[in-house]
């Protein structure tokens, strides 16, 4: 059963030509695009009616880095998420991709039919013009729209309202900033910071999590044994606050300081936005800035962290 729920699982080139092969026997390629993050009876429901349109349902999940429904998601991991769609028996094919830039995917794989659930339907386009123009685009291609119909389950309500992924202190500011703002609000707040020039001065850090499983109790000392699985690293602090930045603001200017005995400036470099300026410092003796945390890939659990920085004050010529 395992084996079979992994084949269904298939790299972006070989979905394609797989797609491509389909569609030349015939056959209507049906495809579903999103998170995935809970499997509930809004999402069955509308598999079920988009598997009706075709012969053959494919899912694309949104990688983890690509997900845009703030802190704490998704809850899943991606590999986990498109295991268990790849579980559900109206589903053919399941791709994890990028969503950088939003339905890039489904562009790519053009398949006959594209559903959408009803948490699109009951969207405001006159809102959303802006935000899902690439949305729009691919609207006039040669794939047809399909609009599952139904009852509205959006998982991120369900996980917002009935589980506790954020701290009580959060959540209270979460529902007390939704009561004062409504969606135009904070759409029309943004509007005007595209033509700010901003400048950002700040502490830039490179983050690693190391990813571990518990082996149990050392037999050689009062210590807990874990294993390596996987590790990612972010360009944080002051990079990730200019990346933010770039997505609203035209153009951002960014001074951070590095260190010379191991400055990370091509990851760094390439882990900036394009419209970002960015100017280092560089400090004599130490390496940039780095924070190692090792995480119990099971519960998702911090054990603990080591820092590499250097605070003394001696700071080089630019």
């Amino acid at each position: 059963m395992e084996d079979k729920i992994k084949s269904k699982i298939l790299y972006m080139d070989t979905l394609v030509s797989k797609v491509k092969e389909l569609q030349d026997a015939g056959k209507t390629v049906v495809q579903s695009h999103g998170i995935f993050d809970l499997i509930h009876p809004g999402i069955i429901k509308h598999l079920n009616s988009a598997k009706k349109q075709g012969d053959v349902l494919i899912i694309t999940i949104i990688r983890d880095k690509d997900v845009r429904r703030g802190s704490g998601r998704p809850i899943f991991p991606e590999d986990y998420r498109a295991e268990n769609v790849a579980s559900l028996e109206h589903v053919s094919y399941v791709c994890i991709v990028d969503d950088n830039i939003p339905f890039e995917c489904v562009k790519r794989i053009k398949p006959d039919v594209y559903a959408k659930g009803q948490a699109y339907k009951d969207r405001d386009h006159s809102i959303h013009e802006n935000i899902f123009k690439e949305e729009r685009e691919f609207y006039f291609g040669k794939s047809k729209i399909y609009e599952t119909g139904g009852f509205s389950f959006s998982s991120s309500e369900i996980i917002n309202n009935l589980l506790d992924i954020y701290p009580e202190e959060t959540r209270a500011f979460l529902n007390d900033f939704a009561n004062k703002y409504s969606f135009n609000d904070i759409v029309e707040a943004f509007d005007k910071l595209k033509n700010l020039k901003v400048l950002l001065i700040g502490d830039g850090i490179i983050d690693e999590y190391h990813y571990c499983v518990s082996l149990g109790k050392s037999s050689k000392a009062h210590l807990v044994v874990n294993k390596y699985t996987t590790h990612e690293v972010f360009a944080g602090g002051a990079f990730a606050i200019a990346n933010h930045l770039a997505g609203f603001c035209s153009s951002v200017h960014l001074i951070s300081l590095l260190g010379k005995e191991d400055p990370k400036e091509d990851f760094i470099l390439k882990n900036l936005k394009p419209n970002i300026d960015s100017h280092f410092f560089y400090r004599e003796n130490g390496p940039t800035i780095i924070k190692k945390r090792y995480i119990n890939e099971y519960l998702n659990q911090k054990l603990f962290e080591i820092n590499y920085i250097d605070d003394e004050n001696k700071i080089g010529r630019a």
